[in-house]
């Protein structure tokens, strides 16, 4: 009899797509919890676009908002804040290492400790999504701070030497001294410290 049970054929296992199985579908749902459209939520799950747009009429009783995601950095380099946040993301991404982990889940993971990280997020999840794909498509790189030598992303035809924080602080205050910058909104913008002489780097 066994020998019988032995000869029969075993049926091939079929691999169900990601979006089939209790963990994506899970990370759909928080991931459309947390802001992102249909169209996200079908590139990092792998999910069908048409259950995409059903599971996310379902959680917010509307249809998932139409638009393309982002594609040029465009967005980032208009303001100093977008361009700090977006270090921050790139740090977390970095932290939140690859290995073993679904792209799904590592978003998750990444956007949630953007929002517990900061007071005023500037970045929503599908900025958040895009900000590694600004570097593996090398249109930014790795560079280190002039000032506090940390690593930081930069467009690559940029020719800032210091990181969006370190800029920022040096507009209201002397990276050197420490004197308050005041007045700096009026008029041309001063590069050389009044009081020790200092001269900022851009």
């Amino acid at each position: 009899m066994n020998s019988e049970l032995s000869s029969l054929p075993i049926p091939a296992v079929r691999k169900l797509p990601a979006w089939i199985t209790a963990a994506g579908t899970l990370e759909a749902i928080r991931l459309i919890e947390l802001g992102a459209r249909a169209g996200l939520v079908h590139q990092v799950t792998g999910m069908d676009q048409t259950n995409a747009n059903r599971l996310y009429r379902e959680i917010h009783r509307r249809p998932s908002p139409a638009g393309q995601a982002p594609f040029t950095d465009t967005w980032y380099r208009r303001s100093e804040y977008h361009m700090l946040h977006a270090a921050l993301v790139w740090k977390l991404y970095q932290r939140f290492s690859p290995l073993d982990e679904r792209p799904a889940r590592r978003l998750i993971d990444v956007y949630e400790a953007y929002l517990f990280l900061v007071q005023e997020p500037r970045l929503d999840i599908t900025h958040v999504a895009f900000v590694p794909d600004l570097i593996k498509s090398y249109l930014w790189m790795e560079r280190a701070c002039a000032t506090c030598h940390t690593a930081f992303p930069v467009p690559r035809d940029s020719t800032r030497l210091l990181c969006p924080g370190c800029r920022l602080t040096q507009s209201f205050r002397c990276s050197a001294c420490g004197t308050a910058r005041s007045g700096y909104r009026k008029g041309r913008r001063k590069t050389t410290c009044p009081v020790c002489g200092w001269r900022h780097l851009q």
